[in-house]
C-alpha cells in the first residue's frame, strides 16, 4: 500500500490523530526531547500539539506504544534544512532542547509530506508565533522549494 492509501485509510477508520500528516523519521540525537533511536511516524497537528504515530518499520503498520506528543506551545523557534533527498525540520524549545524530524523529499511519493511539513511551518509561525532560526531556512521558502534539490 503506498503512502498516500494508507493515510486515506488510516483516516476512513478513524485511526489519524490530526491534520497534515507527514510521514517522518526520528533519529535518537543530543537535543534531549526524544531519545528513543531511530523510527519510522506519521506527524500531525491538532488541539495545539504535535503528534507523532509510530509505524514499525517492516511493514509500516501503527504501533500505538510508540507514540507521543508535544505541546506546540513548548517550541520556541525552528531551522528547516534541505539536502537531495532528504529534509530536516528541528523545532528548538525554551530551555535549549530539540527536536529533529526529518523525512524524504524530491519524489512524487514525498510531495504530499513535503507539502504538509510546509504548511505546518507557515502554521506554527503564524498561529504559535515560533519564529524561523537566523541561520535555519533555506532562501526560498513555503511551497516554493518543493520538489526542487538545494544546492
Amino acid at each position: 500500500m503506498d503512502r498516500q492509501a494508507y493515510l486515506m485509510d488510516m483516516r476512513i477508520n478513524g485511526k489519524l490523530k490530526g491534520k497534515n500528516a507527514a510521514f517522518v523519521f526520528l533519529k535518537n540525537n543530543i537535543g534531549r526531547i526524544y531519545n528513543e533511536g531511530q523510527s519510522d511516524f506519521i506527524l500531525s497537528e491538532k488541539d495545539h500539539k504535535l503528534f507523532f504515530q509510530k509505524l514499525s518499520p517492516i511493514f509500516h503498520v501503527l504501533k500505538p506504544k510508540g507514540d507521543f506528543e508535544l505541546p506546540i506551545s513548548r517550541f520556541k523557534s525552528y531551522k528547516y534544512e534541505r539536502k537531495n533527498y532528504v529534509a530536516k525540520l528541528t523545532l528548538f524549545d525554551k530551555h535549549g532542547f530539540f527536536i529533529e524530524i526529518w523525512f524524504q523529499t524530491g519524489l512524487k511519493e514525498t510531495y504530499s509530506t513535503e507539502r504538509n511539513i510546509m504548511f505546518l511551518i507557515k502554521e506554527l509561525e503564524v498561529e504559535y508565533g515560533i519564529i524561523k532560526d537566523d541561520g535555519g531556512i533555506d532562501e526560498q521558502e513555503g511551497n516554493d522549494n518543493i520538489g526542487e534539490k538545494s544546492n
